[in-house]
């Protein structure tokens, strides 16, 4: 490993700080690639342990059920995307010689290119998505993930994304809990609405013992 600690070290501290962020980031970023397209992407089943949490009574259902949410930039996709290609990009600026400033700042152009360029790419691959044929009936007790944020009580509908029917979709959801599920949150599907909207609940990761 003589090379790589040669090249390390003519990297100088701000190439290493950005060579710390690129490189585990790309890791991070190919293997959510190669999971997504093995259709797995986090949302694979896991019935065995997790558990839904149950919430009160449902609400009346009202508000937009065609609401489009608002368009994200700050995804985990996004941040991984930002670090990764922000930091080769200035790694890159280094090694041709620019100074140090420039390079900086060409990271983080790069970078913040790099995540609003994923968020495009993921919010196209998931309009693509055709749901007419979807049988939402299939998607109950399936884990999914919160894409825009679901507000409490059936106020109004937020997005998820999940697996149905071997397809990575979005999908409307509301949900029956008195408080709102945040991005990002595990949810599972425990109902359809008479509007073919997805009913979910939080989901409990429970430990093996």
């Amino acid at each position: 490993m003589e090379w790589f600690n040669q090249w390390w070290i003519s990297l100088g501290f701000v190439g290493q700080i950005m060579a710390i962020a690129a490189i585990p980031s790309t890791i991070v970023m190919l293997l959510q690639l190669l999971l997504m397209i093995a259709g797995v992407g986090g949302f694979g089943d896991a019935d065995s342990d997790m558990d839904a949490d149950n919430c009160d009574s449902p609400a009346n259902v009202s508000g937009s059920y065609g609401n489009q949410g608002p368009f994200r930039i700050f995804t985990i996709r996004g941040i991984v995307a930002f670090f990764a290609l922000g930091g080769w990009a200035g790694l890159a600026a280094l090694s041709a010689g620019i100074p140090i400033l420039w390079s900086i700042q060409i990271a983080l152009l790069a970078g913040v290119a790099a995540m609003i360029l994923a968020s495009v790419v993921i919010r196209l691959a998931l309009k693509m998505q055709d749901s007419g044929n979807l049988n939402m009936r299939n998607a109950i007790s399936k884990p999914a993930e919160v894409y825009i944020t679901i507000p409490p009580s059936r106020t109004n509908t937020g997005k998820i994304t999940m697996i149905l029917q071997e397809r990575f979709v979005e999908l409307d959801a509301v949900t029956d809990c008195e408080t709102a599920i945040a991005p990002n949150s595990k949810v599972a599907v425990v109902g359809v609405t008479d509007e073919n909207v997805l009913v979910v609940s939080p989901i409990n990761e429970v430990n093996s013992v």
